[in-house]
């Protein structure tokens, strides 16, 4: 009788279908996109997507996620779209 249970108990959480989210344990925290507040300016940001953290962008007030660019204070085609659309700041990061 309780090995037909365990048989139960396994298979009922096998078949759950809910995975949970990864987590910290899964390989740290999750990655953030272009824009989203990140933890301290970087250019080897985990915590970013493309590993840039930077806190150039004086209109957000603290350090976002962001990519450097070269064409300054221009729009620059490998920027992301942002609140000014491809735009490089005067600092060499894309402005959000």
């Amino acid at each position: 009788m309780q090995r037909l249970l365990l048989v139960w108990s396994l298979a009922l959480c096998a078949c759950s279908g809910s995975t949970p989210p990864p987590g910290p344990d899964a390989g740290g925290p999750a990655a953030r996109t272009f824009g989203a507040a990140c933890g301290s300016a970087s250019n080897n940001a985990p915590d970013c997507d493309s590993h840039v953290c930077t806190d150039t962008i004086d209109t957000a007030g603290h350090p976002v996620c962001s990519q450097q660019c070269t064409l300054l204070k221009a729009t620059d085609p490998s920027c992301p779209n942002g609140s000014m659309g491809q735009f490089c700041n005067m600092k060499g990061y894309c402005k959000p």
